[in-house]
């Protein structure tokens, strides 16, 4: 193993002594004036994936759905919800095919056909009935139960879901 001393001393050097910002090679000054420009463009990109622009446009107008009229505030935060807790298994328009399901043993549900296992073929469920599945879920089937959701959220959630379906502002008329 060779000492510092003694490397200085085979390169001719014996009595001169580098600093460790002389050891590195400088940094080139243009190097030096795009690299912020580089780093925020970066952040930026970042920032634009993870925002994820495809939310759907707020709901500016009540909607009567299952015979109730739903407010556009109560709309938006149901889709706010389904967006964090659903979409990943049940997708973007409610088909049953986020990027999560590949992943289940059983499809999710698609809502589009506002079909539902735990009522007779060809009706729709009680406003209730919908929360209080969303509440239990169907852990035998990969959905997680909701258990800590706040009443007015499962509410929210439940009426959003039914955005997806004509059916539901069919049984209000």
């Amino acid at each position: 193993m060779t000492t510092p001393g003694v490397a200085r001393a085979m390169s001719g050097r014996a009595g001169e002594s580098r600093s460790r910002s002389q050891s590195r090679p400088p940094i080139l000054p243009a190097m030096r004036k795009t690299l912020p420009s580089a780093l925020l463009v970066a952040v930026a990109a970042l920032f634009c994936v993870a925002c994820d622009n495809r939310r759907p446009p707020d709901f500016t107008e009540a909607l009567v759905l299952d015979g109730r009229e739903v407010a556009p505030e109560v709309l938006n935060n149901g889709r706010d919800l389904y967006t964090r807790y659903c979409v990943s298994c049940h997708g973007d328009s409610g088909a049953g095919d986020g990027p999560a399901a590949r992943n289940l043993k059983f499809p999710p549900r698609d809502f589009r056909s506002a079909s539902f296992s735990f009522v007779p073929d060809g009706e729709l469920p009680s406003h209730d009935a919908l929360m209080e599945r969303i509440r239990s879920g169907v852990p035998e089937r990969g959905m997680p139960p909701w258990t800590g959701m706040r009443e007015d959220d499962l509410d929210a959630l439940a009426n959003y879901i039914k955005t997806f379906s004509p059916r539901w502002r069919e049984a209000g008329s």
